[in-house]
């Protein structure tokens, strides 16, 4: 797209007006690679530009001038999203938000941090460790992804149970609307005052407004904190095991149950074998070792085998190694991109009435092995009412076949959850890739945020596409 970016360039700098040859390879894409399945194209396009403010002011003019040159644009934070939903156009321009890292203030009383949009998860809880603090959301991804791109997405950590989503902990907020208009909304615990306007921006993906900062609730580090591991005989005595254990009131701050199967090798392994559930409790000591007592009594009732304390400490650190293999390598291609070259790798992310797992179960590995893929591993983490599900294909010298039969599998198994009265996604939101599916999940609430979407930005300017919109 050939558009004048002389006037942005006085504003911000030429510095921070990428173009052409200087815009690197990662602003096309994001964590959706060529290695999952779907049928869409394996990157964007290539933006106008890329463009890096430092100021909410800066966003304001980004906005106000893309407004009158009639381009698009797509905020960036660490592009660590996997459903596509900072891929760019040929008509857009990129704002990478990463220059707004800035703590603009922490209430250690309150358990409050005020923050720019840009910060990385992990710097932001490190910042906050030197005040007695932890930010609480803590997904894979947290070395690299952003405050921002967290908000987007409403993400989902693996202390999801105990601290929420993203969006639960986000008291307040700022962001920048189509117009260049700034909303800012009061940060407390709780009001009645109408509409929750913060939420409008909140698992939106940046298409309603952009925001940039975010008044957070954050925890005091725990005084202790454990994870363990247990081996289950099978998945549905587990999953009745673990229904009982969160029935009993107790608020486990990791949980991941999860049955392997066998299938072709994959880089980090692929054997089968029992279900196996890795358990953690923080807080206050008394109330972790009372946690521990009523867990312990119903896995003995199940007759969980206990697994060396080595299990649990191989499986959080390897929970937080994989996001390095979404670094690059060389540029535009992440090991990732290496390790899976010869293979179609991707997961199913449904939530379900507790009632519907077992029976989706059931349904999910046969919808997969019927498409010719493989289910690598089928759990729920956080709560039993959330499935996790693990799918590949070898590649076999027709990616593009393989790559179709795991989009198909996934397609079908996500209709399935549908029909058993679940969601498609509760984790990593919809992007591009799970657009297709929108209208049987949100039905004639679609057309209503289309009505929400027309009215806030009626020249479809915030990242275009995303989100079925």
């Amino acid at each position: 797209m050939d558009v004048d970016l002389s006037q942005l360039a006085g504003r911000l700098g030429s510095g921070r007006v990428l173009t052409g040859p200087s815009i690197a390879p990662r602003y096309r894409t994001d964590a959706f690679r060529e290695h999952r399945g779907s049928p869409l194209a394996d990157q964007g396009e290539l933006p106008a530009a890329v463009v890096l403010p430092r100021t909410t002011e800066e966003v304001v003019a980004v906005v106000r001038w893309a407004s009158e040159a009639g381009v698009k644009i797509v905020p960036w934070g660490g592009g660590t999203g996997l459903m596509g939903g900072a891929r760019s156009s040929s008509d857009s321009v990129v704002l990478d938000l990463r220059g707004m890292h800035r703590i603009r203030a922490v209430d250690p009383r309150s358990c409050t941090a005020t923050i720019e949009a840009g910060i990385v998860l992990e710097t932001l809880d490190r910042r906050l460790w030197e005040k007695g603090l932890t930010l609480g959301h803590d997904p894979w991804s947290r070395p690299r992804a952003t405050v921002g791109g967290a908000i987007g997405t409403n993400g989902l950590g693996y202390a999801g149970y105990l601290r929420g989503t993203m969006g639960d902990q986000v008291l307040g907020l700022e962001a920048v609307l189509a117009d260049g208009t700034v909303i800012r909304t009061r940060a407390v615990a709780r009001s009645t005052s109408g509409l929750d306007l913060k939420r409008l921006f909140i698992g939106t993906e940046g298409t309603l407004g952009i925001v940039t900062a975010a008044t957070l609730r954050v925890f005091p580090v725990p005084e202790k904190e454990e994870i363990r591991a247990w081996r289950l005989r099978d998945f549905p005595t587990g999953f009745e095991c673990l229904s009982a254990l969160y029935d009993d009131g107790l608020r486990p701050s990791v949980m991941d149950f999860e049955e392997t199967f066998e299938g072709p090798a994959l880089p980090w392994g692929s054997g089968g074998g029992p279900p196996t559930l890795y358990l953690g409790f923080a807080g206050n000591p008394d109330v972790v070792a009372a946690s521990w007592n009523a867990a312990r009594r119903r896995l003995r009732t199940a007759r969980a085998t206990v697994l060396p304390d080595r299990e649990a400490r191989e499986y959080w650190k390897g929970r937080h190694d994989i996001i390095y293999y979404h670094d690059e390598i060389s540029p535009g291609v992440t090991r990732a991109d290496i390790a899976l070259k010869e293979t179609v790798f991707d997961y199913v992310h449904v939530a379900l009435p507790r009632s519907k797992i077992l029976a989706f179960r059931r349904s999910a590995l046969a919808i997969v092995r019927r498409h010719g893929a493989h289910p690598i591993g089928f759990g729920v983490w956080t709560q039993p009412e959330l499935v996790s599900m693990e799918i590949m294909h070898p590649a076999r010298g027709d990616r593009a076949a393989a790559r179709a039969a795991v989009a198909a599998a996934i397609d079908e198994a996500i209709r399935r959850a549908q029909a058993l009265g679940g969601s498609m996604e509760y984790v990593h939101g919809v992007g591009l890739k799970l657009a297709h599916l929108l209208p049987a999940e949100l039905g004639t609430g679609l057309d209503l945020l289309r009505r929400v979407k027309k009215a806030l930005d009626p020249s479809d300017l915030l990242n275009p596409g995303k989100l079925g919109l």
